[in-house]
């Protein structure tokens, strides 16, 4: 299943297909993900938890800690046993997000993709924030951002 595969692994394409993460984001973290537990509701698994946001590439200024969620829908989730999160996810890395609420994120692409690259290709992706990212939103202001 796409979905849990693994941030880094989901997308090794060539062109937009790999860089719509990116272009979807409203924000792009440097973060550690710590999970709860995953739970079943109507409209299929839940995988919840927080990120702890060390540092911001893109976007406005983010909270030391968000709320992220991801939902695995019934008609592409398994059934039993319920969806974990893979490894690769719970270490720090660059987390690719958009807004649900005030302080609730998921993935950039929603249900297809955990959200989460490996750090090791940070500067791959502060390249293309450079190039191809519009100027972060009007009237905030990056941790970091220098753009």
């Amino acid at each position: 299943m796409l979905l849990l595969l693994g941030g880094s692994s989901a997308f090794h394409l060539d062109g937009i297909e790999k860089h719509w993460i990116a272009h979807e984001a409203q924000v792009i973290v440097i973060g550690t993900f710590k999970p709860n537990p995953t739970y079943p509701w109507f409209d299929g698994w839940h995988l919840t938890g927080t990120i702890n946001v060390n540092e911001v590439l893109y976007g406005p200024q983010m909270p030391h800690q968000i709320r992220f969620r991801l939902i695995c829908e019934w008609s592409t989730c398994q059934r039993w046993p319920p969806p974990s999160y893979p490894s690769d996810a719970l270490v720090q890395g660059l987390w690719f997000l958009r807004r649900i609420d005030e302080n609730t994120w998921e993935s950039s692409l929603s249900n297809f993709d955990l959200g989460f690259r490996f750090l090791a290709d940070r500067g791959y992706w502060e390249e293309y924030i450079r190039k191809y990212k519009i100027q972060p939103w009007p009237g905030f202001k990056s941790k970091t951002s220098t753009y």
